[in-house]
Order: structure tokens, then C-alpha cells, then sequence
């Protein structure tokens, strides 16, 4: 749902500030915002940060710890991150501030690096690169093809918008899971219930984790889903860590009850070097980083900047969560 927001700002007169990380754009975008909105008093030290009607922070402790009553003029928290299971959203609402995501920024990196994930295993990857540093030429028994295969992703939001999109032109079969059940672009079929999503990780091939972490989905893919699982498919995380059970995965992993993992979260973060998920073959890691890519900033400042002029216009911004 869309909300209307008027601010304070009129032409002429400098009477809003925004507290704007540096470090989320260029020193030319930096300058380029000060002179279009030259009544709006842009503050860039975060010690000042309190002073300000709208905080455009990037660094997650400014907003993960804070305590609104020192910031009596708060209007609006322009967050950085697509995530915010972090924030004490209920904090936020009680007092009245708005709060919107950077949804949409990393949707196209993260559904590029679960076709990696995916790609590691079906091509063999690990296999060319191990024998590569050996200079050893030795084929791999064989590839598997993505060709008239079954994913499952579960979060129907713009990952899974996204991912969908790609897959099709593997010609995969694509089911997503989500609450509601109105029908979805390159999606074949969408479950809701928990009965129907059992069924959908007994026939999948692939099953992606692409929702958000709250009360609903904390451990929700634990053994018992997990042992739902085709022996031959891959599961892949760049939700957040704490969806799955990470001993119930090792165990999985462990015993060749699936034929792997690829996962960009864990649970803690960062993963320990004495996890023993490190010591597996069948695991692909990556630092919680699918979201990197070289157009992320720039997506990122343009999303923010597109909301600021919402916002100072006083027209709707987007991304709300409260």
C-alpha cells in the first residue's frame, strides 16, 4: 500500500535537513543533490544525525540501535539494505517514523549468483578448477542440464521475480511459495499452504530460499523439510541464515541426503572457521555477498534519490514497510 507523505519543505526556505551517508554516492552525486535541493541542509556527519527529519544511513548500527526519542524531528529512515529483520521495526512504528527498504536494488545480482550456485554443481565446476591448478585433464562424469527440471522458490518477492524470469529461458518448470496464491509472471504454479508446499519440495530439483527472515520462516527449513528433499537436489540460500537449521543441514549435507548447498547466509555470520560446513564437498560458500555486483551503488543511489525527490515534493515514496 502506497501512503501519501507531506513533509515541511517549501521552496525558499532551508527548514529540512537529511542526514545522507557520504559514502552512498559519488562526490559529484553528493554535490549534484545539494545544488538541486538547495533549501534542504544535506548533513553528512553522523553525530548530527538526530537534528534530521530523514536519515539515509549506510551503516546498519545508526539504525539497528537507535532509540527515536533522541531523534524528536524523525520523519522517515531511508534504509540501505533490501533486508531489515535486523531493525526493531515495531520501535520504528510506535513513534510514528516511516521506514522503507532498498527493495528491487539487488533483485537482478542475487538471481545471477543462484544460477552460479546452481551452475557450480550442474557443470562441475569445482571438479575443472581442481584439476586446472593440478594441470590434470580430466572430464567429469557427467553435467546436469536445468532442461524440463522443477525449482521451487520460495518468496515470490522481487528475487523470486526476478530468478523466475531467467530460469524460464532454461525451460524449467518454476513453482513459488508465498501467502498469496493471485498468479505470477513465468511462474507455472504458486503454493500457499504448508501441505502444498511439502508436496512441492518432494518433486523439486531445486529448492531456493529467496524470503524474508521473521517469526513465520525463523528455522522454518529444518529436518523435517529437508528430508522432504529429492536426494539428487540442490538447495540453495541467499535468504538469511537463520531460515534454515544449519545442523540439520550439516547432518543432510553430511550423509549425501541431498546432492548439495549453495549458500551466501549463515547462521551466525560471519561462519566460523571451525564450522564444519567448511569441511564439506558437496557445499558452495560465498560471504553473503550475492548482492555485490559493479552496478550496486548505482542502482542503490538511484533508488535513493528517486525517493528523496518523492519525498521532498511530498508525493509517495516507495519501498514502504512501515
Amino acid at each position: 500500500m502506497f501512503i501519501y507523505i507531506y513533509s515541511n519543505y517549501n521552496q525558499g526556505e532551508k527548514n529540512m535537513k537529511i542526514y545522507f551517508d557520504k559514502r552512498l554516492a559519488t562526490d559529484a552525486q553528493y554535490d549534484n543533490l545539494i545544488k538541486k535541493y538547495k533549501e534542504v541542509d544535506f548533513i553528512s556527519d553522523p553525530l548530527r544525525a538526530k537534528e534530521a527529519e530523514v536519515i539515509v544511513p549506510l551503516k546498519p548500527n545508526l539504525v539497528r540501535d537507535i532509540n527515536l526519542v533522541e531523534y524528536p524531528n524523525l520523519k522517515w529512515i531511508q534504509y540501505f539494505s533490501a533486508g531489515f529483520d535486523d531493525v526493531n521495526i515495531n520501535h520504528i512504528k510506535e513513534h510514528g517514523v516511516m521506514f522503507s527498504n532498498a527493495q528491487d536494488v539487488y533483485s537482478k545480482a542475487i538471481a545471477e549468483d543462484v544460477i552460479t550456485k546452481i551452475m557450480y554443481f550442474n557443470r562441475s565446476v569445482g571438479h575443472y578448477v581442481d584439476a586446472m591448478s593440478k594441470k590434470i585433464w580430466k572430464a567429469a562424469t557427467f553435467h546436469q542440464e536445468l532442461t524440463n527440471s522443477t525449482v521451487l522458490i520460495m518468496g515470490v518477492g522481487s528475487i523470486g521475480r526476478e530468478l523466475a524470469k531467467r530460469l524460464k529461458a532454461f525451460e524449467m518448470k518454476i513453482i513459488g511459495y508465498r501467502k498469496t496464491n493471485k498468479p505470477e509472471k513465468n511462474f507455472d504454479k504458486i503454493v500457499t499452504t504448508n501441505e502444498d508446499l511439502n508436496d512441492a519440495i518432494k518433486i523439486a530439483d531445486y529448492v531456493v530460499l529467496a524470503l524474508p527472515l521473521n517469526d513465520e520462516t525463523l528455522y522454518m527449513f529444518d529436518k523435517s523439510k529437508l528430508d522432504l528433499m529429492k536426494s539428487d537436489a540442490l538447495l540453495i540460500n541467499v535468504a538469511r541464515g537463520k531460515v534454515v537449521k544449519q545442523d540439520d543441514l550439516y547432518d543432510a549435507l553430511l550423509n549425501k541426503r541431498i546432492r548439495g548447498a549453495g549458500l551466501d547466509v549463515f547462521d551466525p555470520e560471519p561462519l566460523p572457521q571451525d564450522n564444519k560446513l567448511w569441511d564439506l564437498d558437496n557445499v558452495f560458500i560465498t560471504p553473503h555477498n550475492a548482492s555485490s555486483s559493479n552496478l550496486m551503488m548505482q542502482n542503490l543511489f538511484n533508488m535513493i534519490a528517486y525517493n528523496l525527490d518523492l519525498y521532498i515534493r511530498g508525493e509517495t515514496v516507495i519501498n514502504r514497510i512501515v
